[in-house]
């Protein structure tokens, strides 16, 4: 069983630490994908503060490849902190997403040394999942693999892709003869095309790969790469209910601030009992989703601090009741938020709506509450 770890006092350094480096960044609408004025597809100097002050990009990458040898809890306080700012930066690709596929092959050399490379310079990353696996893990992943004069092709094509066009290194999950495998791809391979994608999160950058016999490495072995596989996408899905507790809270915080401050017949709103009631029950999703979140961020750390059936099973239950409930609470928070302010929450100047838009993006990437639903009974043999 999962015990939830209390908090720690270097985390709450590292929350500090996290919000300092965001408090002096521009946050996301000079980003806004595909608006006038966008600069550049996300904040870079960020970025590299991130990477070279606080070490996010090694933070649970073993010391000896260059890391700082962390759990995956000291990442969920930053995942929290970037969800509130809906920061402009590739953390969930690079870290959530691709680290995590890394380490579970952290006995491969070339796990490792893409692991010294991420760690070392922020060298930025993604894992090609998002149309492959979906909660049950069926069928095949969407690009085939074969193996060519020593090496291996790549062949076919994958959408919904996390920071598709920038990633300097992309993850693969390909089909082979044997099963699904997990290959590596350098930006600058022949063959690979990038098409960015303009999806209803402006602030998350997505897009497609297409892959014509691309040049591509091995990652681990192709034996157990889909159990592994499915597991790093679960401990990324716990780092994304931290970044949707990060986000639901910050809207909560704004309804609230904005109830006090608005005024009607004579009478903060939030003097009102429709409007304390709505508040009370977004507090009560915005605790909810935090239970499931740590509940999953500690299952995540059982996983990789002891790999095996047990610890992955329990990840797998852990990561789809995250899943599930974080989704709807961010979108409930996020929906009552923009009614509490009412028609000024409704505009394009006010954050109101991007904090929406992330929210019904994250509770549809790569699955539906209810599927969650439905693996959280399966694997509880309901």
């Amino acid at each position: 069983m999962t015990v939830v770890e209390p908090v720690v006092e270097h985390r709450e350094e590292l929350r500090d630490a996290v919000r300092r480096c965001l408090e002096r960044a521009r946050g996301p609408r000079p980003y806004l994908i595909g608006e006038p004025g966008t600069e550049e597809p996300f904040d870079a100097g960020l970025w590299r503060r991130l990477a070279a002050e606080v070490g996010v990009t090694g933070l649970i990458v073993p010391e000896e490849l260059g890391g700082a040898g962390g759990r995956v809890a000291d990442l969920a306080v930053v995942a929290e902190e970037l969800g509130r700012a809906l920061s402009p930066v590739p953390f969930f690709s690079t870290v959530a997403l691709a680290t995590s596929a890394l380490l579970v092959h952290r006995d491969d050399p070339l796990a490792r040394e893409l692991l010294t490379r991420i760690a070392g310079d922020g060298t930025t990353a993604t894992l090609a999942v998002g149309e492959w696996p979906r909660p049950g893990l069926e069928g095949a992943p969407v690009v085939s693999a074969e193996p060519d004069a020593g090496g291996w092709r790549l062949s076919g094509r994958c959408g919904f892709v996390v920071d598709a066009a920038t990633a300097e290194i992309v993850l693969v999950p390909a089909a082979t003869a044997e099963g699904p495998g997990l290959f590596a791809v350098e930006a600058d391979a022949s063959g690979l095309r990038r098409h960015p994608s303009r999806t209803l999160d402006l602030t998350r950058p997505m897009g497609s790969l297409a892959f014509d016999r691309v040049p591509a490495r091995l990652v681990g072995t192709v034996a157990g790469a889909g159990q592994r596989l499915r597991a790093a996408v679960d401990i990324a899905l716990a780092l994304l209910a931290a970044e949707q507790v990060g986000g639901a809270r910050y809207c909560l915080e704004q309804a609230v601030d904005y109830a006090k401050q608005r005024v009607q017949f004579n009478r903060p709103i939030g003097s009102f009992q429709a409007v304390k009631h709505t508040l009370v029950n977004v507090l009560l999703k915005v605790e909810m989703a935090q239970s499931a979140a740590e509940i999953a961020i500690s299952a995540a750390d059982a996983y990789l601090g002891r790999p095996g059936d047990d610890t992955r099973h329990e990840l797998a239950q852990a990561a789809s009741l995250a899943k599930a409930t974080c989704s709807d609470a961010y979108t409930y928070t996020a929906e009552e938020t923009l009614h509490v302010h009412g028609g000024i929450g409704f505009t394009w100047e006010h954050d109101a709506h991007l904090y929406y838009r992330r929210a019904k993006a994250t509770e549809l990437y790569l699955g539906t509450p209810d599927q969650y639903r439905d693996r959280l009974a399966t694997t509880a043999g309901l």
